[in-house]
């Protein structure tokens, strides 16, 4: 990687985030239905509440593997997912996804196991499992399940350098169109989530598991700003895609 490109190559590394392609991912996502108030009380503004769902979408691809949870809601006419905790198991995933669109990726391991017959999914964080997901798989579902559209909205913003307070916010849109192979459906979905004081996955309530499938995606992606958002009122948000930085270090 040279310091200082020619302006061709420049222009040429900024098509790399106009269009990600991430090409044969394995993804395993489960549905779950969560608690309506919970997501009345931590939807930030101007999102507003759709179906109470939340959704655990573990990847194993060519570029990347990890996880991607979010909680559908919508924008205007835009029904999406904000994004609540991806992990990634590369720095280059990591820096991707939260330089270009602002996802609230973090650097974790993730598993996936599947010998046909069952699927165990994991996600580990700072030597602790945070996240479980079995499912026994049942066997092939309908041809193209898991394709089609997929809005994540996410919060784009850095913390200014003397910490008195956001860059300005934008909601952006990063938006997929997503082509689908060897889909299978599974059963007797089990969710396991552990509570840490640098990871939010013990705080989502869910109530049951709605849906466990897996696909073979072909990802195709591009992003948009939708709205600027009010710092005063986003700031009670800004820090649960950073690890708790008040447990590792002290202010006199």
């Amino acid at each position: 990687m040279k310091i200082k490109m020619s302006r061709e190559e420049a222009k040429q590394m900024l098509k790399m985030f106009q269009v990600p392609h991430f090409t044969n991912t394995r993804s395993y996502i489960t549905v779950c239905k969560v608690d309506e108030e919970w997501v009345k009380e931590i939807l930030p503004a101007p999102l507003e509440p759709d179906e109470p769902i939340v959704t655990f979408a573990l990847s194993k691809g060519d570029q990347f593997s990890g996880l991607v949870c979010g909680l559908q809601c919508r924008y205007k006419d835009i029904v999406g997912s904000w994004g609540l905790a991806y992990v990634m198991d590369t720095d280059l995933a990591v820096i991707y996804g939260r330089e270009g669109l602002a996802e609230p990726k973090k650097l974790g391991i993730t598993t996936v196991q599947d010998d046909g017959k069952k699927y165990v999914g994991t996600v580990s964080r700072f030597g602790q499992e945070v996240l479980r997901i079995e499912a026994d798989i049942k066997g092939a579902g309908p041809e193209g399940m898991g394709g089609g559209s997929m809005d994540n909205f996410h919060f784009k913003y850095s913390v200014k350098a003397d910490g008195s307070g956001l860059e300005p916010i934008h909601l952006i849109d990063s938006h997929f169109e997503n082509t689908a192979a060897d889909p299978v459906v599974m059963e007797n979905c089990t969710v396991q989530l552990t509570d840490t004081p640098f990871d939010i996955y013990g705080q989502i309530p869910v109530k049951e598991v709605a849906a466990c499938f897996a696909a073979t995606l072909d990802m195709r992606g591009s992003a948009k700003y939708l709205a600027e958002v009010d710092e005063e009122d986003f700031l009670p948000y800004a820090f649960f895609k950073y690890d708790d930085y008040r447990m590792t270090m002290s202010v006199e």
